[in-house]
């Protein structure tokens, strides 16, 4: 049996059903679209021990358990049992802060949905978001993790709206996206209502709630931004789902033991030490579209331009500090990562910085 610090110390990484952790920015949206329906905020708190004004303010949290309060009083209010599509069809990208700006600057969709991925399993005790690769399909699934008989459904919409509102923006196919929606359940209002929404097919009755691309559009280009700007706002994105994770995430937990090694350990050396095994780890890691090697890469990646930019030593003695017994191994690599040598990156940021010192 864990003692009493150490219990508390799981307690503070892992959030509970009742622990706020949710932020209230993401309820905005709905709250401004029952708005129009006549519904106001302080019919939507009834029995969750928040009030309207906390419910309004951008700067406040609530528990999973408020959350799901909150959904049933707006289910009950609307009687609509698509409310969930119509939430997460005005969550664009813009609704979701720096992510979204990250995810607007990945360079194809497979990046960006690494990162949604990571950042909606961060943000929900609810529901348990998975990514499948199966024959030509690329697959996110929406599985049940908490007994929420009324509000489940709201939830697998909400978060599948969201990503098919996200994909059409990123990839610029306002009109249509080649997509498919699987839902578990039974129609509850005529198949055009919910592809309507959705603008995408759905079927009914399937064995999981699902939304299934086609595998070629993983590569679909997102952004032209440079591939410096990408890295440092890819970089920065990783850093924040790391804070917002608590350590519940495998990806968060692997890169926070590489940073505390300063070493890059055999997946068999980080299984050991996260009382795992390798196959656990690559199996659990395919669920949220990156690898072992993946993260390793990233961590070294930042690891790199951290150093170039801030210590004074040369580039032989960084790349030995970063673990390449080789140089020349350390220039591929980063010539891979950024398509620059670790040389011309240095030159082009002091050649930059010395843009913005001011004539004395």
């Amino acid at each position: 049996m864990p003692s009493a610090s150490s219990t508390s110390r799981q307690h503070s990484e892992t959030p509970g059903i009742e622990t706020p952790c949710i932020d209230t920015e993401y309820l905005s949206q709905l709250i401004e679209m029952l708005a129009h329906q006549g519904i106001q905020p302080h019919q939507l708190v009834s029995s969750t021990g928040l009030s309207a004004k906390s419910l309004t303010s951008t700067r406040e949290q609530v528990s999973p358990l408020q959350y799901h309060k909150i959904i049933e009083n707006a289910l009950r209010l609307t009687n609509d049992p698509l409310l969930g599509l119509e939430h997460g069809k005005r969550m664009n990208v813009h609704s979701h802060g720096f992510l979204g700006l990250t995810m607007m600057a990945s360079e194809t969709l497979n990046d960006a949905l690494s990162l949604a991925i990571r950042y909606a399993r961060s943000q929900t005790l609810m529901a348990d978001i998975r990514f499948i690769q199966e024959d030509d399909s690329a697959i996110i699934q929406i599985n049940r993790l908490a007994a929420m008989p009324d509000t489940f459904d709201f939830v697998v919409h909400n978060i599948l709206s969201t990503f098919v509102t996200i994909f059409r923006f990123l990839i610029q196919q306002h009109e249509e996206l080649t997509a498919i929606v699987k839902l578990t359940g039974s129609a509850q209002k005529p198949d055009f209502c919910y592809e309507d929404i959705l603008g995408v097919p759905v079927m009914f009755k399937q064995t999981h709630n699902q939304l299934c691309l086609p595998e070629y559009l993983l590569d679909a280009q997102v952004s032209n931004a440079n591939i410096i700007a990408r890295r440092n706002a890819k970089a920065e994105c990783l850093e924040l789902l790391d804070q917002l994770d608590k350590g519940q995430d495998l990806a968060s937990k692997i890169r926070s033991q590489l940073k505390q090694l300063q070493a890059h350990p055999t997946l068999a050396v980080m299984a050991e030490r996260l009382d795992s095994s390798p196959r656990t780890i690559n199996r659990q890691l395919a669920q949220i579209n990156t690898s072992y090697q993946h993260i390793i890469e990233e961590v070294r990646c930042e690891s790199a331009m951290k150093a170039l930019l801030n210590s004074p030593c040369s580039i032989d003695e960084l790349a030995h500090q970063l673990g390449y017994n080789d140089p020349s191994n350390f220039g591929r690599a980063f010539r891979r990562w950024l398509g620059m040598s670790p040389r011309a990156f240095r030159k082009k940021h002091q050649e930059q910085a010395e843009q913005f010192v001011p004539d004395i």
